[in-house]
């Protein structure tokens, strides 16, 4: 009886001690992805490594504050993606990583990796103009960001509203970027303002709009499915490149397991994959292309550089609010 409580006792032992090591293995990821993605890179990335990754999805600002409320106490290992905009601004809840699969991406643009490398750029959303060719004829549409700032546009074009979109503030600060104060005062008096991106796109492949301000992603998937009305055009003023990014958490308990997970997410085969699936274009430039998208190489684009939006976003919006305000 002694050795079987004994056996018992220390078989219990054993479990526990394997059961521990086992979740300390895993990595925890906080994501804004869709579920469809977070399980594609969670199930490749288990196969190939053996490290199983526990997800939790949620928004960027949300994960944003709960890394905050968890700095004492890290439950996150690996936060994959969001605009790098809101990670320069969350850069004390993370740690730099020197990963040797972001040299490809450091030697493409000096937009996709932070100075430190405290963040580094999975894809990039590239902001363009999307067209509905049933309500203006292919040979009237705009071709620049300055086209559709011209008066006759007015009312024509839409986009979400930049105070409550990361996508859309990125569109601002690009105008802002080209054209100045003038250009963002033009660009008020033209747009007609939505409550959030999908709108844009949903409406202006739909029929309701004739031009939306919108990401290239969302409006090629109409193109993909089949909708011959939705045409992209990429000004020649500068698509505007906003990427997003990934990071690893200061202090997460699994930080050898994590740097495996964050090469995974921007190697070159797992990028190129949610490229033909999600149509998210990748940061690399030696990813696949998708048939019918041009290499970002051929892409005339204007860099996002998200230090500078983050000190001019207060401003930014206020003069946009300001601007609103004035045309009502």
């Amino acid at each position: 009886m002694f050795f079987r409580k004994t056996f018992l006792a220390l078989s219990a032992l054993f479990l526990l001690v394997f059961t521990q090591t086992a979740q300390a293995a895993d990595v925890v990821l906080y994501s804004s992805n869709q579920p469809e993605l977070i399980d594609m890179v969670s199930k490749g990335f288990e196969k190939q490594s053996g490290i199983r990754v526990t997800a939790v999805r949620l928004g960027t600002g949300e994960a944003m504050k709960r890394l905050a409320a968890e700095k004492n106490n890290p439950l996150a290992d690996i936060f994959w993606s969001g605009d790098v905009a809101v990670l320069e601004s969350a850069r004390d809840n993370f740690t730099p990583y020197d990963s040797p699969e972001a040299r490809q991406l450091a030697a493409t643009s000096p937009a996709f990796v932070a100075p430190d490398k405290i963040w580094t750029a999975s894809n990039t959303q590239i902001m363009i103009l999307m067209a509905n060719t049933r309500l203006v004829k292919e040979a009237d549409l705009p071709k620049s960001w300055a086209d559709i700032l011209d008066p006759k546009w007015k009312g024509k074009v839409v986009m979400a509203d930049p105070a409550k979109s990361g996508s859309s503030y990125a569109q601002l600060y690009g105008i802002y970027k080209l054209y100045g104060w003038e250009g963002v005062r033009k660009l008020v008096g033209n747009v007609r303002i939505l409550d959030g991106s999908s709108l844009v796109y949903k409406g202006t492949a739909e029929g309701e709009f004739p031009v939306g301000i919108t990401m290239e992603y969302a409006a090629y998937r109409y193109v993909a499915g089949g909708t011959d009305a939705v045409k992209i055009i990429y000004p020649t003023d500068g698509a505007i490149s906003a990427p997003e990014g990934l990071a690893l958490v200061k202090g997460g308990k699994n930080a050898k397991e994590a740097q495996a997970f964050f090469d995974y997410l921007i190697s070159r085969d797992v990028v190129s994959e949610i490229y033909q699936m999600q149509y998210r274009r990748p940061a690399r430039s030696d990813a696949l292309n998708v048939p019918g998208l041009p290499p970002l190489s051929e892409l005339c684009t204007l860099d996002f550089n998200p230090g500078e939006a983050n000190a001019l976003q207060k401003e930014l919006l206020g003069k946009w609010r300001e601007l609103v305000l004035e045309k009502k």
